[in-house]
């Protein structure tokens, strides 16, 4: 077996909702997990909610977010909001008699080869946590995610369609930041505003991570010739305008392609990549080539 690659933290991050952010999130954890035989951990850090939607029955949900505090079980809003330490949860350290550690992980799905994937799951409450000063959040998170160890090879942090202290916090501690978008004109505008505001903030916060590229999603299937060929023509524009950033940005050669299979996957509770459906498996081939683009499973980005 190749040696495994370095732990790796990404943020998953655009602040126009709509991009196909989560569905991208969930479905490289997944990925990596089942057909990479890799320790995933899941961050679901958006107050919508939807990456632990996406993974979890509508019991599981119930229990990792419920009012009554006594009866819930952990979930992200909780460890900013004192129960535990989060850097004491990913590297599995007691906390006190009243919760164990493990309370605040969800297994989604263990896999062959040694491959897991685990959800910290989200909370619509997160909204109290974008009030927070950012620096206190950013101090938080770059102390937490080194403590992992060798808990997890990758963490996938589904971030807020927004900047604020929590996605700046999800930047800090990142390595990398893959950048949904699609191939529109909505994207030609708000393209050259994000990445402004990155090089900003990269700036004030000293955040480190690089951009590993713009993915662009919900590309029209190659059935819809007319929708497809006007879509190449925004491909172009935005590939044309990543390159005009100061750095550079890589518009990757690997895209996500809307189908109705991501939807009916979201409702059964499945990413695709668990899935043994073969008509998945070109789907999956996408997921896969923008995993091996912006460097998850070994090589620069």
């Amino acid at each position: 077996m190749p040696d495994r690659p370095k732990q790796s933290v990404l943020a998953v991050q655009n602040i126009k909702g709509g991009v196909g952010k989560t569905t991208i999130a969930v479905n490289l954890a997944a990925l990596l997990a089942e057909r990479h035989h890799q320790r995933v951990l899941l961050i679901d850090a958006d107050p919508q909610c939807n990456a632990s939607l996406y993974l979890l029955s509508d019991e599981r949900f119930e229990a990792r977010t419920r009012e009554d505090k006594a009866r819930r079980e952990g979930n992200l809003h909780d460890l900013f909001h004192g129960d535990v330490r989060y850097f004491d949860v990913v590297s599995g350290k007691p906390h006190g008699p009243l919760r164990k550690v493990s309370d605040y992980l969800e297994p989604v799905r263990a896999c062959a080869g040694g491959g897991s994937l685990t959800l910290v799951c989200g909370s619509a409450r997160m909204f109290e946590v974008q009030e927070i000063a950012a620096e206190i959040v950013v101090s938080r998170i770059k102390k937490w995610l080194p403590r992992a160890g060798d808990a997890y090879e990758h963490v996938i942090i589904d971030c807020p369609p927004s900047i604020s202290s929590v996605s700046l916090a999800a930047l800090k501690a990142a390595d990398k930041i893959l950048v949904p978008m699609t191939a529109d004109q909505f994207s030609l505008h708000g393209l050259p505003l994000l990445m402004k505001a990155l090089r900003e903030y990269k700036k004030v916060l000293d955040i480190k991570a690089k951009v590993a590229g713009v993915v662009l999603s919900m590309f029209p299937p190659s059935r819809d010739a007319i929708q497809r060929a006007k879509a190449q023509g925004y491909v172009e524009a935005i590939g044309a305008l990543c390159a005009a950033q100061k750095p550079a940005v890589r518009c990757l050669s690997a895209r996500i392609s809307e189908d109705e299979a991501y939807r009916n996957s979201f409702e059964a509770n499945e990413p695709l990549p668990f899935s043994d459906n073969p008509e998945h498996e070109p789907l999956v081939a996408e997921l896969d080539a923008v995993a091996h683009e912006v460097g998850l499973l070994g090589g620069a980005p």
